[in-house]
């Protein structure tokens, strides 16, 4: 595929820089860039590398007007526009639609129009699955689950009963969504079993990554709102809600019943115990521990998680420690010798 650097503006609405009719056949990072493809730049040093690199064009933020002779394309977010420019040449190859012939398909399912379904696929019975959904080989989907339209559900995911998934949902390989939540009652020194009769409920345009666990609700929904993105090997405890828009990094763990606001942002392998409250547009540090609320808007981080500005201030006191030790030890040494002066001299 070949295009003009004209015809990429129009799609991506930005200003082009140069020569418009550069031909561009494809898209690559700084480092990798060579003729013929187009780069972007979003700050001051990617755009020095950009420019005395092989690339045919340059993506860059709205205030550049020159590239030292190369071509280009002036746009709000130069990050996004490569986003967009990567589909317009990678675009996805999607199987056709039809059932497998050894898929397996329970009573009462419901396919919509252009579903695709490969093989190995187990359907239970009373499933919906809703127009332009693909469901790769070996996925398993429990009964009554309900599955929205154009979502990708890949290879060997399990989908448990009664899971409601909305539309343009993307859901990544060995990803178990509705298996039981972590509920025992200790009686007479041993752990019974609390059943897990609650569901899971996916809204629009979620993304979950791979080998991630969304656990089914004790009674009610485990509910993951529209927007929010999840990265491989997340651990989701039951009754849990996860607002809209929210990002989620590897191998982040939630235990059960936590509310998360919208647009919050948790680093990878953060952790939140129980029955906590993280406030809309909170950002959870990297490997922190959360054990209280968090407050709209706040920053945290660290083991108990604190305020990041709090935390920072007890590390700098941390290192200074050792000079302190130091200090405290010369000061001990001088009032023993102090103290052994002044003995000395009531002796006399």
């Amino acid at each position: 595929m070949e295009r003009t650097l004209e015809e990429i503006a129009a799609l991506i609405k930005g200003r082009v820089i140069g020569d418009g009719g550069t031909a561009i056949r494809g898209i690559n990072n700084v480092e990798a860039v060579g003729e013929g493809e187009l780069t972007f730049a979003e700050d001051a040093r990617h755009l020095l590398l950009a420019v005395q690199s092989r690339a045919s064009a340059v993506i860059v933020p709205p205030d550049v007007r020159e590239l030292s002779g190369k071509s280009g394309i002036s746009v709000g977010n130069p990050k996004l526009a490569f986003a967009l420019i990567l589909d317009i040449f990678h675009p996805a190859v999607l199987p056709s639609a039809g059932v497998h012939a050894s898929a397996v398909l329970g009573q009462n399912v419901h396919l919509g129009d252009g579903v695709a379904v490969r093989a190995h696929a187990v359907i239970g019975n009373d499933v919906s699955i809703g127009a332009g959904t693909v469901i790769e080989s070996g996925v398993h989907l429990g009964d009554g689950a309900t599955i929205g339209e154009q979502c990708y559900v890949a290879p060997n995911v399990v989908i448990y009963r009664q899971t409601v998934i909305g539309n343009r949902v993307r859901i990544h390989g060995g990803t178990v969504i509705g298996g039981d939540g972590f509920g025992y009652v200790v009686h007479e020194g041993r752990q019974v079993k609390i059943p897990q009769v609650g569901n899971v409920v996916i809204e629009d345009d979620v993304e979950i990554g791979c080998n991630v666990c969304v656990d089914r609700a004790t009674i009610g929904s485990t509910l993951i709102k529209r927007g929010t993105k999840i990265d491989n090997l997340v651990q989701i405890g039951h009754n849990d809600r996860i607002g809209e828009h929210v990002s989620i990094s590897g191998q982040v763990g939630f235990s059960g019943s936590v509310t998360v606001g919208n647009r919050a942002v948790f680093g990878g392998k953060a952790g939140v115990t129980d029955h906590l409250r993280i406030g809309d547009g909170a950002r959870i540090g990297a490997a922190s521990v959360v054990t209280k609320d968090v407050p709209p808007g706040e920053m945290v981080w660290g083991f108990p998680a604190g305020p990041i500005a709090q935390v920072k201030q007890q590390l700098i006191a941390l290192r200074r420690l050792p000079e302190w030790f130091e200090k405290v030890s010369e000061l001990v040494k001088r009032v023993a010798s102090l103290e052994e002066r002044a003995g000395g001299k009531k002796k006399s």
